[in-house]
């Protein structure tokens, strides 16, 4: 299993600080504060991509990706709605949903069913655990909870269906193109081709309204019209920019597809990256960065679109494959844990 290649010395030093749990159950810690554990349904679908992006090359065992699969199943919204719980809080020393937390977050349970449609993909599904059927519940729970038929795509979470004023309010990271062609492949459920196609449409909208195709973190989406969104409207000041959701939009949109509109929303992006003397944290949709510093949360996703199109950004993708490569880890969770998703999507050719 062991592999002295950077990539996997990083994926090994990455499990080791942020790979949390028992003998039989394991959460990647989404808390950056020293001796606090706190598990997101987000850092679970990112652990579970992680992991079998790296048993892809043998250097993660099918034991641990079932560990991922029994504390996903422990954390469920009910028997009923098979949806995670979006956080868990260490208390007495198990994690546990407070009741406010008892609701979803897209973003975590579209890779939480992608990831577990990939070990059924590698692995088939009679072992412990029906891989395609434990996502396919989830992808139904999606649909039945989480669509919205007047826009034809997924709401931020379950929660915003019953709130007037989120529910058209789109995370635009939750646009995923190939995990909704796959995912109407597996299950011929035409909401999930409405779904692709839309997300398509929207992405290519967004990349449109600007020079440099940044797309902001969130948008209302009412029908076929798309509305900007104000500062604080939902996580922050930033809600309106390029920040820290879509950040991860370039890298969503160069997994495991080689659509050559979305491989064009990410050209138009890296033109602009390409022009900077480096990848700062934050920018609205002008270009102008709004902090003076770097985070891996934003070089990392870059550097995976740079891989798919090194053909025409050879150097801007070899700087970038440097600073992924590298074995430091920042101990910031979300920055760490994108630049060792990225590392082994790039390890694995983008899939």
């Amino acid at each position: 299993m062991q592999n002295n290649n950077s990539v996997y010395k990083l994926y090994r030093t990455w499990k080791t600080q942020y790979v949390k749990g028992s003998d039989n159950s394991s959460f990647v810690n989404g808390s950056d504060k020293s001796g606090e554990k706190v598990a997101l349904s987000e850092s679970q679908g990112y652990g579970m991509l992680i992991t079998m992006l790296a048993a892809q090359k043998n250097q993660a065992a099918q034991s641990d990706f079932d560990k991922f699969v029994v504390y996903y199943k422990n954390h469920t919204l009910s028997e009923q709605n098979h949806l995670m719980a979006w956080k868990q809080n260490q208390l007495n020393n198990e994690m546990k949903t407070l009741a406010e937390n008892n609701t979803n977050a897209t973003d975590g349970d579209m890779d939480i069913a992608y990831a577990l449609l990939m070990a059924d993909q590698k692995w088939g599904s009679t072992g412990n655990f029906n891989y395609k059927k434990i996502a396919t519940n989830i992808l139904s729970d999606l649909l039945k909870h989480n669509y919205n038929d007047e826009n034809e795509l997924l709401r931020v979470g379950n929660w915003a269906k019953n709130d007037e004023k989120y529910n058209n309010l789109i995370r635009t990271s939750d646009l995923i193109p190939s995990y909704f062609k796959k995912i109407y492949e597996v299950t011929n459920d035409k909401r999930w081709q409405k779904i692709y196609l839309k997300s398509i449409k929207v992405l290519k909208n967004l990349s449109g309204e600007n020079k440099t195709g940044l797309i902001p973190d969130f948008v209302f989406i009412t029908h076929n019209n798309i509305s900007s969104v104000s500062p604080n409207t939902f996580e922050s000041a930033n809600d309106d920019k390029y920040a820290w959701n879509a950040n991860r939009v370039p890298l969503r949109l160069a997994f495991n597809t080689s659509n050559k509109e979305l491989k064009n929303i990410n050209k138009k992006m890296l033109i602009f990256f390409n022009q900077q003397k480096s990848i700062k944290a934050v920018y609205s949709l002008d270009g102008h960065s709004a902090n003076n510093y770097s985070s891996m949360a934003f070089t990392a996703p870059i550097a995976v679109a740079a891989y798919q199109q090194k053909s025409e950004f050879k150097n801007f993708s070899n700087a970038l494959l440097e600073q992924v490569d590298s074995n430091d880890l920042s101990n910031s969770y979300y920055a760490d844990t994108l630049k060792v998703l990225a590392a082994l999507m790039i390890k694995n050719d983008l899939k």
